[in-house]
């Protein structure tokens, strides 16, 4: 059965604090910047420093996780921005111990056990209807927001595949 590709991109939502740091490495470069030409120019090496911490706070102020279903593998990718694109992994669906929404009793027997949690998900309340747990082999746990058809579609995918590990309830 030939499925194709499938995407759903996720818009994470605001770290309130991460957006306090950005705003404070502005003020910090311009404060380093005005020094070393009204001082010293041995400002400019920290001058330099906050400028790149702000350009890497300024990328993470808007990120989406795009999860593209391919021949029973979910690969997770990072877009920051809406420009830079990062890989972050890929899954073996083959691997897969159980997948259920979050907070269903499917996922009661994971709760004692010491899994690596790893969460793509938006982060708002809003979207917890279709926030799913998927445990895999090894020891993590991943947080993925299936919104949308393509969510949907994707869980219907992977239920076929997989009927016993797969709860949709």
């Amino acid at each position: 059965m030939e499925t194709g590709c499938l995407e759903v991109v996720v818009n994470r939502k605001p770290n309130t604090l991460m957006r306090a740091g950005y705003y404070g490495a502005i003020v910090l470069t311009v404060c380093f910047c005005l020094l070393s030409l009204l001082v010293s120019f041995y400002f400019l090496i920290p001058f330099a420093g906050c400028a790149v911490l702000t350009y890497f706070l300024w990328l993470e102020q808007v990120v989406d996780y795009e999860y593209v279903y391919v021949d029973k593998e979910i690969r997770v990718a990072k877009i920051c921005q809406k420009q830079k694109r990062k890989d972050l992994a890929v899954y073996d669906l083959s691997k897969m111990e159980m997948m259920a929404p979050q907070g269903s009793h499917h996922l009661d027997a994971y709760k004692n056990r010491d899994l690596k949690v790893i969460d793509y998900s938006s982060g708002d309340d809003s979207n917890k209807s279709c926030r799913y747990e998927l445990i895999m082999e090894g020891g993590s746990r991943l947080i993925l927001d299936m919104v949308g058809e393509y969510g949907e579609q994707i869980i219907a995918l992977i239920r076929n595949y997989y009927p016993r590990i797969v709860f949709t309830n």
